[in-house]
């Protein structure tokens, strides 16, 4: 559901309960990795930038959000368990570029704890 805020040209999907059973509904499902891509290219969302903010997780919602996206942006910790969790991340990227989606680009930006 698609939520007008009082921000000129801001809207959001807010997350829900409903997601939670996500990994287990989307097995066995045909093209399971393009659901989210074929709901934002639909011709009535007609927005300029899409943010997708995904769980620090490599499950199937964000292969969506990887499939869905045309750039790449990880805030990073530079700390031992967030650099070695970075290597999974771009092995899963590397995949999702050569099966799935070949014109996503990725910046990689370390950030300070606040």
């Amino acid at each position: 559901m698609i939520i007008n805020t009082v921000i000129p040209h801001l809207d959001i999907v807010p997350s829900n309960q409903d997601l939670i059973g996500i990994e287990v509904e989307f097995v066995g499902m045909e093209e399971k990795e393009n659901r989210l891509r074929k709901f934002i290219k639909r011709p009535d969302m007609d927005y300029d930038f899409i943010v997708i903010d995904c769980p620090p997780s490599l499950g199937v919602m964000t292969v969506n959000a990887l499939v869905a996206s045309d750039y790449l942006i990880v805030p990073l910790q530079c700390e031992y368990f967030a650099m070695e969790g970075l290597g999974y991340l771009l092995n899963t990227v590397k995949l999702v570029k050569a099966q799935l989606n070949p014109q996503t680009r990725s910046g990689w930006y370390p950030v300070d704890d606040v």
